[in-house]
């Protein structure tokens, strides 16, 4: 299964390597997510789904029909093998814990050990408000299914699949879905052990 999962890694990296971002920030983001992925080891981990699997599933699978398929395609057979969890202890309005779901894949907490950073998978159900929150970390998200809106002070758009969100550190931000989920591979770098938190 540790191939499969490094298989999942080379298909990122890959992704990643022939990105072309004209903003610097994301650039910078970019390639240290890059590095994480080319830099990962084994470690040992606790793999649990918690009930995530049928939406992890069908996210994956909507993926697989969009500009980022490898990675989708290779994480449809590893997906109970990523410990997936919610990590709030509560939410502003509702119990999101199920209907939204994060994975990390390299990191202290993940199968895969690369130094200063986490990088993992995010997924969303349909109709499924992510209220504004933030973290000290830097966050660079890579879309690989589903149109969402994605809110920061400053913006309000539609991401599609295969675009990029940055999120700078302490910026406050939220996502929407619409009709279908939202599957993405985020990584962090800086202070990665500050949690998120709601705001």
């Amino acid at each position: 299964m540790t191939d499969s999962l490094l298989e999942l890694t080379g298909a990122i990296a890959a992704h990643l390597s022939q990105a072309h971002e004209p903003e610097a920030a994301v650039q910078a983001a970019l390639g240290k997510l890059l590095q994480s992925t080319r830099h990962a080891r084994r470690q040992a981990f606790s793999a649990s789904s918690h009930g995530y699997t049928e939406l992890v599933a069908r996210a994956a699978e909507l993926g697989r029909h969009s500009g980022v398929a490898g990675i989708a395609a290779h994480l449809l057979p590893v997906r109970d093998s990523l410990p997936w969890q919610y990590h709030y202890p509560h939410a502003p309005d509702d119990d999101l814990s199920t209907r939204i779901a994060f994975a990390e894949l390299i990191g202290p907490d993940g199968p895969l050990q690369a130094p200063d950073c986490r990088v993992g998978f995010t997924v969303m159900a349909e109709g499924t408000t992510y209220p504004m929150h933030c973290h000290p970390a830097l966050e660079l998200y890579l879309v690989i299914a589903g149109n969402a809106r994605w809110q920061t002070a400053t913006s309000d758009r539609i991401v599609p699949p295969g675009q990029f969100v940055l999120h700078r550190s302490n910026e406050p931000h939220a996502m929407r879905t619409f009709d279908e989920p939202l599957l993405a591979v985020w990584g962090w770098s800086g202070e990665i052990d500050a949690p998120a938190v709601y705001i």
